[in-house]
């Protein structure tokens, strides 16, 4: 065990000097109690780091490959821009579910409404049959709900911390309603069935759980 004469302490572990006056040490250093712990370079903000050169340098070749390609031949190349965009998705998804690693339901909420915007942004961009805004958007607001609530429920979670979800999930199905009356919408009675339960659930929130309601929600703004 090391020693500083100066200051009259006994030093555990292998020190260069004293760590109180900064003198010279006697005695023979030991190995330390504590453990090494030794630093990974791929810890979570590097991979983060590492996944965002990547996407930033895929989209930049993709880019330039068809700029080069419109040049060249005065045909613009269809599926790059499809390709560009599921990169978006795939690092959105990397960065949603590092933040939000320790919260499950945020990841899934968060999932689910990226894959709807996903869908209708392809389903513009390939022609916009109306496939997102009849089946898959509709589908995905349903799914939410019954994902939500089993996530609550296996978890054994107080209303208060998921009831927040089920406010926020029933206003945006709500706008469901501009396709139907724009007429992108063309077999409307899915989106409108999903808009109906949505309300339904959450007029029970209101009327049977509104403590709970208002609880979350002024935990929510930090009112």
């Amino acid at each position: 065990m090391q020693y500083c004469p100066k200051c009259r302490i006994q030093i555990r572990g292998h020190k260069k000097c004293c760590p109180l006056c900064q003198g010279r040490l006697t005695g023979e250093p030991e190995d330390s109690p504590f453990p090494v712990v030794r630093k990974s370079l791929l810890t979570g903000i590097g991979l983060i780091r590492i996944a965002t050169f990547i996407f930033l340098a895929s989209e930049i070749a993709m880019g330039t490959a068809a700029f080069l390609a419109t040049s060249a031949a005065h045909h613009p190349i269809p599926w790059i821009p499809i390709v560009m965009t599921g990169g978006v998705v795939v690092w959105l998804d990397l960065v949603v579910a590092f933040n939000l690693r320790n919260n499950i339901l945020k990841i899934i909420t968060f999932e689910a409404y990226i894959a709807m915007i996903i869908d209708y942004v392809i389903d513009r961009m390939t022609g916009f049959a109306g496939w997102s805004v009849v089946w898959m958007i509709p589908a995905t607001f349903l799914g939410l709900a019954v994902v939500t609530l089993a996530i609550g429920k296996a978890a054994k979670l107080h209303l208060e911390d998921y009831i927040i979800y089920i406010l926020f999930d029933t206003l945006f199905s709500m706008l469901q309603i501009i396709p139907i009356v724009r007429g992108q919408n063309h077999f409307e009675w899915m989106a409108v069935v999903c808009m109906a339960l949505y309300l339904i659930l959450f007029t029970a929130t209101l009327i049977f759980r509104f403590s709970e309601l208002r609880n979350a929600t002024e935990k929510f703004f930090n009112v």
